[in-house]
């Protein structure tokens, strides 16, 4: 019997700029001649713009047809990808939204309300025709350009976009009689993202692989040869990743000792953070933060196999 070999899920891993709560991909690098994009997720809500070219997106499951002008909205942890028509150029922007985080700030008090909204950007994804979009289209452009021009105070003039963004998400998504979470034929890819989501709300405690298998379902051998053949990663480097990375964030908008930091994104030790930070970040913490205050352009080097963005 022949063997099928499982198709790669990859994981796209963004870091927000201080401050912000998005980030945006513009430029000519968005502008490509490709066919199919490879299955992939991020670790933030994606809302895409495609100013030229068409094809299918391949959600989960489902394939839906895009051009020029429509609005893509993905949840975090859903698997998708492009199959693009070859003899047209391809020109897509994107906004990668930390929307829950954000959400608490904008609408401070409306704790429901904001779980409401959060839970309803994260219920089903949107592929909207310039006619669906409207004026969340509008916004959408309205917000890259912002972010391209960088203007005075547009920052401000982002999150305000932002949340009426947002809003008018949930309002193209009516609360219906239907939940379309990920549909995955692939239950052993749903258990990995439940996995990815366990230790990003559990990174600071001491998580054990024993806390995972039951998060899964899994033996322990299983679990680690997944995990790996899906994100070519092992759990332990994953929870290393993201405590590195609110380390970061701790460092660079804080005068906090190391061994403060340490303890609060989970490492144990000092030496055992340092170690790590070294190994990933590619310096040591106190290098990584002058050059953050000094305003020197020092992205996050992950020196791991899993992937940071495109």
């Amino acid at each position: 019997m022949k063997t099928v070999e499982k198709e790669r899920v990859e994981l796209r891993y963004y870091e927000l700029p201080q401050g912000m709560p998005l980030l945006a991909l513009l430029g000519e690098r968005w502008e490509t001649e490709y066919g199919n994009d490879s299955m992939h997720f991020h670790n933030y809500l994606e809302i895409g713009y495609c100013y030229k070219g068409e094809g299918w997106m391949c959600l989960g499951d489902k394939m839906v047809p895009y051009s020029s002008g429509c609005i893509t909205v993905i949840p975090k942890n859903f698997p998708h990808h492009t199959v693009a028509d070859n003899e047209k150029i391809q020109k897509w922007e994107y906004l990668f939204v930390d929307e829950e985080s954000f959400l608490k700030q904008a609408m401070p008090g409306q704790v429901l309300k904001t779980e409401q909204i959060v839970k309803r950007l994260q219920e089903r994804t949107l592929v909207l025709s310039p006619c669906e979009g409207g004026e969340c289209s509008f916004l959408i452009k309205s917000i890259l350009d912002e972010m391209r021009a960088k203007g005075e105070m547009y920052s401000l003039a982002v999150k305000a976009k932002l949340l009426a963004v947002l809003i008018e998400l949930v309002r193209l998504n009516p609360e219906a009689n239907f939940t379309e979470t990920m549909n995955i034929h692939d239950k052993v890819l749903e258990s990995i993202l439940h996995v990815l989501e366990y230790i990003e709300k559990n990174y600071q405690e001491d998580i054990g692989i024993e806390e995972l298998i039951q998060v899964a379902h899994m033996s322990e051998t299983h679990l680690r040869r997944k995990f790996k053949e899906y994100l070519n990663i092992s759990p332990a480097e994953y929870i290393n990743l993201i405590r590195i990375k609110k380390a970061c964030e701790i460092l660079e908008r804080s005068d906090d000792n190391l061994s403060d930091i340490a303890l609060r994104v989970g490492f144990q030790t000092t030496g055992t953070f340092i170690r790590n930070f070294k190994q990933i970040v590619g310096t040591v913490p106190k290098e990584w933060r002058r050059m953050a205050k000094n305003g020197v352009n020092n992205p996050v080097n992950y020196n791991v196999s899993v992937l940071k963005g495109w």
